[in-house]
């Protein structure tokens, strides 16, 4: 990519070359005409890139419109004040005060070329990275998706269930419930920018009571407690319930007696507060891609506003995360 904008660069820039060489060759001849235009060409494309590399991401972007047009200003001014001195007019058969004017017309038109370049530079490099992050989120979802509405997660919910059904168990019709409800949530309220928070609390309850369906050693140390959550709070989804999922995943809560689970939740002045620790067993395997996908959504949907952590020590896994509602 970075080729083809150097060839763009050359490109431009031989079409100018040959455009005012044209132009001035009527009147100058061939010899003194390219001379001339090769000293024009070359002040242009020194101001366009002066303007473009320096002048607007320094002064533009970091100062602000009145450092930068300051700065233009006196850059302008520079230039000017150099015809003056090589005394250009004499080369052009002309006075040097129209030859200044003529220059300096032609320095706003190359700094209003260079500015829209770099505008537009800008906002397709911002789309890209928008349409990354995205792309990004959609795969965490996707990848969220296969993990758990996948056959093998299907059948072994179904399959409790079903045992539950068996032996008349009253739980079941509410187990039937809440797995309807998780899909359901996926599905479609997962494709929502926004749920209340309430709803994602809702799925990671329904989450934890289908797992413990699979009779966890360490069912017992499992704790999920949240507080300060209200009607009015949203969050983007399928954050909150990936760490859960993650958790789960990678504890030996399922064959440890000893292993535990430990999930809060909290709300206050607007802030979001969710930290998990689980137990598991240390091992050799490279860590998944799941909480980086987490960590991609967090950016997308809440660029700076949040904070996540991740602490392994001692066979105890963390994960710390705050966002601003």
């Amino acid at each position: 990519m970075q080729k083809i904008k150097s060839i763009l660069h050359v490109l431009f820039w031989i079409f100018v070359f040959l455009y005012t060489l044209e132009v001035l060759e009527y009147d100058y001849g061939f010899e003194l005409a390219a001379t001339l235009t090769f000293f024009e060409v070359a002040s242009y494309a020194f101001f366009f890139y002066v303007n473009l590399f320096i002048l607007i991401p320094v002064l533009l972007v970091k100062k602000g419109k009145g450092y930068y047009s300051a700065g233009l200003f006196l850059f302008c001014s520079l230039l000017i004040a150099m015809t003056y001195i090589l005394d250009i007019g004499q080369y052009y058969n002309d006075h040097t005060n129209r030859v200044a004017i003529a220059f300096l017309l032609n320095y706003l038109l190359y700094a209003l070329i260079s500015f829209l370049y770099w505008y537009f530079t800008l906002f397709q490099q911002e789309r890209q990275k928008s349409l990354a992050l995205q792309n990004e989120k959609l795969k965490a979802e996707l990848l969220f998706l296969k993990s758990q509405v996948s056959p093998h997660f299907l059948f072994n919910s179904l399959n409790n269930i079903y045992s539950l059904s068996v032996i008349k168990d009253d739980n079941a019709p509410v187990m039937i419930e809440k797995l309807s409800d998780i899909l359901r949530y996926i599905i479609y309220e997962g494709k929502s920018k926004e749920v209340p928070l309430e709803r994602e609390v809702e799925l990671i309850r329904n989450y934890i009571d289908l797992q413990l369906l699979k009779k966890l050693k360490a069912e017992k140390n499992i704790q999920f407690s949240f507080e300060g959550v209200q009607t009015h709070q949203k969050i983007a989804p399928l954050i909150l319930i990936n760490i859960v999922e993650n958790c789960f995943k990678h504890s030996n809560i399922a064959y440890s007696k000893s292993g535990f689970l430990e999930i809060t939740l909290h709300v206050k002045n607007d802030q979001l507060w969710f930290y998990t620790s689980n137990s598991f067993k240390p091992s050799n395997k490279k860590a998944g891609i799941g909480l980086k996908n987490i960590e991609q959504q967090l950016k997308h949907n809440y660029e700076d506003s949040f904070y996540f952590k991740i602490e392994k020590e001692d066979g105890v896994f963390k994960t710390g995360l705050r966002i601003d509602l």
